[in-house]
C-alpha cells in the first residue's frame, strides 16, 4: 500500500507541473530507474526531462556504438535497471567516472528508455560535474544464481570467476565471443547417453535419459554470456580480442579455452539477446595451440580429415558449388589444406567433402606433391559404378589418399553399396599393407547423413532427444557398416579401421550401435582426456569425427587422438576473402577446415 501512495503522489506532482507550465517547457528531474517504469513516466513521454548519473563506460571511439552508459549512484529496486545508454558526440569532454546531467526530451520510456534533443537543438544538453561517486559493479555468478538480465540492462557488472571462451564463430563478423563460467562447454550427447543413464551403456532404443540432456542444455544456456566489442560496424579489420604479435609470421589467434578473469562490463541487449560489453581492460590468458599428438611407438599413421567442401569448381552463386568462389580463394584454401596434410604426416588419409569428381582429388594431390620431394602422394580414385551406387550422386564424396613410398594397396578399391546411404555419401574401402610387410588391413571411409533438419519429415525430424534430425538415417548407415564388417570377417579380413565424419556425437545411437556391434571406439579407449572434440557448434564442442576398429586391429593401435588445429580456432582465419581481416590469413594448417583431423598410430611386426 505504501508503494501505491508514493506512486500516486509522484504522478499528481508531475500532472500539476504540466498543468501550470502548459505541458511544453516543464523539465522534470527524473531518476534513471524511473524512466524504466512506464506506468510512472508515460505522462512524460514527449516532454523535457533531466537525468543524472555516473558515466560507467564510453563507446565513442571510431566504429563504436557512439555513446556512453550512465548509471545512477544509488541503485533502484532489484527488479529495475538504474542505467541508460546516451548517444553522445565524441567531442563532448567527459570521461568514465564523471557525474553528468543530461537534458532532453523523453522519446521512449520502459524497457529501453531513450532521450532525444530538445526542440531546435541538435544534441542533448550535457553538464559535467567532474568525477563523482564510484559505481560498484554488480557481481554475477552464472553458475550459482539466476540472473535477471532485464533488471541489469545497461548496468555495470563484474564476473569474479574465470570466464572461458567457448565460441568464436561471430568474432570476425560481429565482434562477439561466447563465454562460459569456469569451464568449456560440450555438446550434451557427447557425454550423456539419451538411452542409458551410464555413458558406458550401448543401448540404442528408448528415451529414459533424455531429461538429463535437457537439464544439461538448460544449464549450459544459463552458464553462458556473449561478450560484444561495442562496435556498430560489422567485419572490422581491427578484430576484437585477437592478440597482438611481434612476429608477422606467427598468426594471431583466439582459441577456445582462452581465459578472461575479473571481467567487468555493461549489460546490453542486441537483437533480443542480452550481452556484455567490456568496460576497461581485459585480463586474458590465451590458450596455446596444441603440439602434434603423441601417437606412441608406431610403424604407420592413418588419419581422417573433413576438408570442408574442397571444390575446384568455383561457386558462382548459381551452380551449387560449395567451396571457394574465386581463384584467389581456391588458392588460399588449397594452401591451408596442403599445409595441414603435410603436418599430419600420415601414410593414409581418409578425406570427406571432396567435390564429387576425380578432378578435385587430383588437383589436391598435385598441390600436395609440389610441396614435398618425390611426389609420394597418390589417390585411390573412384571404383567402377560409383555414380550409380546409393549416395554416389551426392555433391560431395569421400576419398582416400596415401603415400606410395610407405604403403601399397592390396586388391581393388571397393565401396559399401547399401540403400542406407542414398541420402549420404557412399563409403569407400581400400585394403593396404606396409611395404615389405604381409599384414593387410582395410580402411573404411565414411561420411554419414548430416543433422540439418530443413527437409526432414516424419521420424527423420528432430525428436528433441539431443540427436537432431536424420538420426534414423544415421542408425541405418551404422547398421550397413556393421553388415559390411561382418561380411569382410567371413571372408577372412578382420583387420578393419572405420573412419570418418559420422555426424553423430560420442553417446548417440549410431556410435552406440557400432560399439555394441563389436567395433572398438579408439578415441574412447584413449582416456587420457576427459573430453575430446573435433567440432564446435553454437558454443558446444563435441566429437563428430570417429575412429573405430575391429578388436583384432585395435590391438595394433598404439594411440588415437584428435589434433585440434581447426575447431578451436576462429573462422576468421580461414581462406574466405569475405568478412575476414586480410592481414590475419596464413597458409598454415590452422582453420584449414571446420573439423579437426583424427590420427591413429599403428604398430606392425
Amino acid at each position: 500500500m505504501t508503494t501505491n501512495i508514493r506512486t500516486t503522489s509522484w504522478l499528481i506532482a508531475v500532472a500539476m507541473t504540466l498543468m501550470f507550465t502548459g505541458g511544453c517547457e516543464a523539465e522534470e528531474n527524473v531518476s534513471i530507474s524511473d524512466l524504466r517504469d512506464i506506468d510512472r513516466v508515460q505522462v512524460l513521454v514527449g516532454k523535457p526531462v533531466q537525468i543524472s548519473g555516473i558515466v560507467t563506460a564510453d563507446y565513442r571511439q571510431p566504429e563504436q556504438i557512439g555513446g556512453v552508459f550512465l548509471q545512477q549512484p544509488v541503485p533502484a529496486a532489484s527488479d529495475r535497471s538504474s542505467a541508460i545508454f546516451i548517444r553522445m558526440d565524441a567531442a563532448e569532454p567527459i570521461a568514465v567516472g564523471d557525474q553528468i546531467h543530461v537534458r532532453g526530451v523523453l522519446a521512449e520510456a520502459g524497457e529501453r528508455p531513450r532521450l532525444k534533443p530538445l526542440a531546435n537543438h541538435t544534441s542533448l544538453e550535457i553538464r559535467n560535474d567532474g568525477p563523482g561517486t564510484a559505481i560498484q559493479p554488480v557481481d554475477l555468478s552464472l553458475r550459482n544464481q539466476d540472473v535477471d538480465w532485464q533488471a541489469l540492462d545497461g548496468m555495470l557488472v563484474r564476473f569474479p570467476a574465470e570466464m572461458i571462451v567457448t565460441e568464436t564463430y561471430d568474432l570476425g563478423r560481429y565482434g562477439q565471443v561466447t563465454l562460459s563460467e569456469g569451464e568449456q562447454l560440450y555438446t550434451p550427447t557427447d557425454y550423456i547417453d539419451p538411452n542409458d543413464h551410464a555413458p558406458a551403456g550401448n543401448t540404442t532404443t528408448g528415451d529414459q535419459n533424455v531429461d538429463a540432456i535437457h537439464d544439461a542444455q538448460r544449464r549450459d544456456e544459463k552458464h553462458s554470456i556473449v561478450l560484444d566489442d561495442g562496435s556498430a560496424k560489422q567485419n572490422r579489420q581491427e578484430t576484437f580480442l585477437i592478440p597482438a604479435t611481434a612476429n608477422p609470421q606467427t598468426p594471431a589467434t583466439l582459441r577456445l579455452g582462452t581465459k578472461i578473469t575479473n571481467l567487468t562490463g555493461v549489460v546490453t541487449k542486441v537483437k533480443d539477446r542480452y550481452m556484455v560489453m567490456p568496460a576497461g581492460e581485459l585480463d586474458i590468458q590465451y590458450a596455446p595451440r596444441p603440439a602434434y599428438p603423441d601417437l606412441g611407438d608406431r610403424d604407420l599413421t592413418i588419419a581422417s580429415f573433413n576438408v570442408l567442401n574442397y571444390y575446384t569448381t568455383l561457386d558462382d552463386g548459381q551452380n551449387q558449388a560449395r567451396g571457394a568462389d574465386s581463384p584467389e580463394e581456391l588458392a588460399r584454401q588449397q594452401a591451408k589444406l596442403v599445409a595441414a596434410l603435410l603436418a599430419l604426416d600420415a601414410d593414409i588419409v581418409g578425406l570427406m567433402e571432396l567435390e564429387n569428381n576425380l578432378q578435385a582429388e587430383q588437383t589436391l594431390l598435385q598441390a600436395l606433391n609440389a610441396a614435398v620431394a618425390g611426389q609420394p602422394y597418390v589417390g585411390v580414385g573412384l571404383p567402377a559404378g560409383f555414380a550409380n551406387a546409393p549416395g554416389g550422386d551426392y555433391p560431395v564424396r569421400v576419398g582416400i589418399i596415401y603415400r606410395r613410398d610407405r604403403v601399397e594397396p592390396v586388391g581393388e578399391l571397393e565401396m559399401v553399396v547399401d540403400p542406407a546411404f542414398a541420402n549420404a555419401r557412399t563409403p569407400l574401402v581400400q585394403t593396404f599393407r606396409r611395404r615389405s610387410d604381409e599384414i593387410a588391413f582395410s580402411v573404411v571411409v565414411n561420411h554419414f547423413k548430416s543433422k540439418g533438419s530443413r527437409e526432414a519429415t516424419g521420424a527423420e525430424r528432430d525428436q528433441n532427444d539431443g540427436q537432431a534430425a536424420y538420426n534414423p538415417s544415421r542408425r541405418n548407415q551404422a547398421s550397413a557398416i556393421l553388415r559390411f564388417v561382418e561380411s569382410a570377417a567371413r571372408q577372412g579380413q578382420r583387420n578393419l579401421l572405420v573412419l570418418g565424419d559420422l555426424n553423430a556425437y560420442a553417446q548417440e545411437d549410431p556410435i552406440d550401435m557400432l560399439r555394441s556391434g563389436g567395433l572398438v571406439d579408439l578415441l574412447l579407449a584413449a582416456n587420457d582426456q576427459p573430453h575430446r572434440y573435433s567440432y564446435v557448434y553454437r558454443g558446444k564442442a563435441g566429437r563428430l569425427d570417429h575412429a573405430l576398429a575391429t578388436p583384432e586391429f585395435a590391438e595394433r593401435v598404439t594411440r588415437a587422438a584428435i589434433w585440434n588445429i581447426n575447431s578451436a580456432e576462429p573462422r576468421l582465419l580461414d581462406y574466405n576473402l569475405e568478412y575476414n581481416p586480410q592481414h590475419l590469413y596464413r597458409p598454415d594448417p590452422y582453420r584449414s577446415s571446420d573439423h579437426d583431423p583424427v590420427l591413429i598410430g599403428i604398430a606392425l611386426p
